[in-house]
């Protein structure tokens, strides 16, 4: 019997040799579908509320979490217009959706 080699490596034998397969992260992530919002940014999902409800700034208090949030939603498809107040509206729009159904750990 023959042990993968990595975690993400499937030992194949045909004929008595021994190959290895490795899948790659992101085919594996591709297969069982996107990562919402609420999953990417776990660790910063009380920010990101604050930011919703309007309590801060995200751009202000985090700008580095506002770009990768910028990012995440231009991956998803949608697009900025470029104006920041305008793309800042958008985003929050985005948050509101998607954090509705989440509840407050």
């Amino acid at each position: 019997m023959t042990k993968p080699i990595g975690k993400n490596s499937t030992p194949i034998t045909q004929r008595g040799v021994d190959f290895i397969r490795v899948i790659p992260y992101n085919s594996t992530v591709n297969i069982h579908g996107k990562m919402s919002v609420t999953t990417k940014f776990k660790k910063e999902i009380e920010t990101l509320r604050l930011a919703a409800t309007g309590e801060i700034y995200l751009d202000v208090k985090n700008p580095k979490l506002y770009k990768k949030v910028v990012r995440y939603y231009q991956n998803e498809g949608y697009e900025f217009s470029g104006e920041p107040l305008d793309d800042y509206e958008i985003l929050l729009d985005c948050l509101v959706r998607d954090l509705e159904g989440v509840e407050v750990a």
